[in-house]
């Protein structure tokens, strides 16, 4: 071990011992409420999303909704053409911004996981003189 960290050691008084074992639970205490905290927070985000899917399936655009889920489970890498076609096609640039809104989070999550199974970066944007990305296209749609 090292020689000044024992002579530390043996030097601490008792008493300053003790404050720091104190500091250090409470540390310890306030590190475990924040985790709490935390998950809480993750667990109630994830409700509201899937609330508000909910509410997108059962809604007047649920029918096309449930088509673009379905085409998103079992698209792949190589699909971006046909995914962009598929959202000009069903229409999802003329609805309410809301569901726009939940449309592009679906894609952006459907998007995001097709690339990290693949093993790819999470983010890919292109440069400036390169062809967008699917999601900047449909972006670009559904704005």
């Amino acid at each position: 071990m090292n020689a000044f960290l024992d002579f530390a050691e043996k030097q601490t008084p008792p008493a300053v011992k003790a404050r720091q074992r104190a500091a250090e639970k409470r540390r310890a205490k306030a590190a475990e409420k924040a985790l709490a905290e935390r998950d809480i927070l993750f667990h109630l985000w994830q409700r509201a999303q899937r609330e508000r899917l909910d509410a997108l399936l059962a809604g007047p655009h649920g029918a096309a909704a449930r088509e673009l889920v379905a085409f998103l489970q079992v698209m792949t890498l190589t699909d971006k053409a046909r995914l962009v076609e598929f959202i000009r096609a069903a229409g999802w640039a003329r609805v309410d911004a809301d569901a726009r809104f939940e449309i592009l989070t679906l894609l952006d999550a459907a998007v995001v996981a097709l690339r990290e199974r693949a093993g790819l970066a999470t983010f890919d944007d292109p440069l400036p003189n390169e062809e967008p990305s699917a999601f900047l296209i449909l972006r670009e749609i559904l704005q």
